[in-house]
């Protein structure tokens, strides 16, 4: 074999080896990594078309957020941050520490359960003042946090010195949150009622059986005697001896002194005797 042929022949099995190689080198190592280059190209186009759908969503829900945090922050209720009895408990005695003559015992009963929210119910019996009892429901109904009650049962207490006390029972609803969300957390009034509603009371009876009692010491003017008067003042001595000074709208027992007649020398009081309505006239002693 000749030198020239023998070369010729290793240099087309040397050609032979580096096509084969590079064959197999594309066939198995490059288009496996062509196959995985185009699915993972295939989900970034997936995951650009999806974020591109929610970009376009972003502006109109943003606005619509916006209006619902305008609503929820402008609105002057909340709800309860926690499903937690005692915190109701405990606002009860906040709005009761206000000066209100109430006496009652708080029972927890349940819970029901809503999607974004929760109500604890709650039973509520007792006894008060009824135009306290009133203003108790109206700052519960009006105040800050958001409160429903239903079943009320007032019924004229027994054995209480006036007859202006009750006995009631209720049903309260406390609204709480499942979902946190923002709300108004800056309101300043805690406590609010609404200044419409009357605390007359329509159990007590129009005519009582026996008139209050003097226990805040007012003057007396069925037991006390006129010694003068002017045009704007009287000059009375009363029940225990001391000598009062009176000028018209003045409270005295019973009532109040209605006007002052100069020249007839007359104090005319309106008098309250438990439902019956009296003018009692003092005349100045000469």
């Amino acid at each position: 074999m000749s030198y020239a042929l023998r070369n010729s022949l290793i240099l087309l099995v040397t050609l032979l080896l580096i096509a084969g190689t590079a064959f197999t080198y594309i066939k198995f190592v490059q288009q496996a990594e062509i196959n995985d280059l185009a699915t993972e190209l295939e989900s970034l186009n997936t995951d650009y078309n999806n974020k591109t759908i929610i970009r376009d969503k972003y502006p109109p829900l943003l606005e619509r957020f916006n209006k619902a945090k305008d609503i929820v922050q402008n609105y002057d209720k909340k709800l309860y941050t926690y499903n937690n009895p005692d915190d109701v408990y405990d606002y009860l005695s906040e709005i009761n520490d206000e000066n209100l003559e109430l006496f009652y015992d708080f029972t927890y009963q349940d819970s029901v359960v809503n999607n974004q929210y929760g109500i604890l119910q709650s039973r509520i019996v007792g006894t008060g003042i009824y135009s306290d009892f009133v203003t108790f429901i109206n700052k519960i109904e009006n105040s800050l946090y958001l409160n429903k009650i239903e079943n009320v049962n007032v019924t004229p207490a027994t054995g209480e010195a006036t007859q202006d006390y009750v006995d009631f029972t209720l049903t309260l609803n406390s609204y709480y949150q499942k979902i946190i969300f923002e709300t108004a957390s800056d309101i300043q009034q805690k406590f609010r009622i609404n200044p419409t509603i009357s605390v007359f009371n329509p159990l007590k009876p129009l005519v009582l059986n026996s008139v209050p009692a003097n226990v805040d010491n007012l003057t007396n003017i069925e037991q006390s005697r006129l010694i003068g008067l002017t045009s704007t003042r009287i000059f009375i001595i009363d029940q225990t001896g001391e000598t009062k000074i009176l000028k018209p709208g003045d409270k005295v027992y019973l009532g109040y002194l209605r006007e002052i007649d100069s020249e007839n020398k007359e104090a005319i009081f309106n008098l309250d005797k438990g439902g019956i309505q009296e003018i009692f006239t003092l005349k100045v002693e000469r």
